[in-house]
């Protein structure tokens, strides 16, 4: 979605902007289920999709995402090959 990651301290970390603690299971849960539906090839896959969820007004939004042929992590040649960790090791994809 983004072509380039905000430089270090631009956004906030969970810690900082707070997150509820139960948005780890939550989100957790639904990642282990698109694995388990993908394994099994059942269902719709979330694939091509970003899904966002207010646990607060408890919505989900699904919002269509294109892929981009010249994207730099998807796209035909893709130019960024690994993860940032502004505080550890690069983690190689």
């Amino acid at each position: 979605m983004f072509k380039e990651p905000p430089p270090e301290g631009a956004a906030p970390t969970c810690r900082e902007a707070g997150v509820l603690g139960v948005m780890g299971g939550v989100i957790g849960t639904m990642q282990a289920t698109e694995a388990i539906k993908y394994i099994l090839g059942v269902g719709e896959s979330l694939a091509g999709y970003l899904l966002t969820y207010d646990a607060f007004d408890m919505e989900f939004r699904k919002v269509k995402i294109n892929r981009k042929s010249n994207c730099p992590v998807c796209g035909d040649q893709p130019t960024i090959k690994e993860l940032i960790d502004y505080n550890g090791p690069v983690c190689e994809l």
